[in-house]
């Protein structure tokens, strides 16, 4: 805490967001390795360590330069950032784990639906394809033509 109120008191507002969104999106490095890395990309091309391994560095560098800007210490600010990174990694992987609404499709079960407009509609599958229509009625018997003619019958004669 004492850590995010000097940040926020030290740098501008951009800043502060630039700063914990970058420290959510990379892993913390301490500045050494990020200086040996830096001094093999100088020798080596910008993406022998990987895809975008250059710009991922940058980022990494403008977060020690933000930190530095605040005046706080490495020895404080690694552990803050590994906190909040991993912070935001349960968020996300909680956020995946929520369920999606149930829908009826036009198969022999039901299955997740990501929620959009007409998840609460029924899809009605093309006339010229049987088991597709088979499959539909028995998930739907209600919109069954036969089995309503059936039960109108079966009313009008008692």
């Amino acid at each position: 805490m004492r850590i995010k109120n000097t940040i926020e008191e030290r740098l501008s507002r951009k800043e502060v967001h630039q700063l914990l969104s970058l420290c959510k999106k990379y892993f913390p490095i301490p500045l050494s390795m990020l200086q040996s890395h830096e001094e093999f990309l100088k020798e080596h091309k910008k993406n022998s360590l990987g895809k975008n391994f250059y710009k991922k560095l940058l980022d990494t560098r403008k977060v020690h330069d933000l930190f530095k800007k605040a005046e706080i210490q490495e020895a404080d600010y690694l552990p803050y950032w590994g906190i909040l990174r991993e912070f935001h990694r349960h968020e996300a992987e909680d956020y995946r784990k929520q369920s999606k609404p149930e829908r009826k499709d036009n198969k022999t079960y039901l299955n997740r639906g990501n929620g959009c407009s007409n998840a609460n509609k029924v899809r009605y599958p093309k006339k010229a394809r049987k088991t597709a229509w088979k499959r539909f009625y028995r998930l739907f018997p209600s919109l069954d033509p036969e089995r309503n003619k059936k039960l109108n019958e079966e009313l009008t004669t008692l």
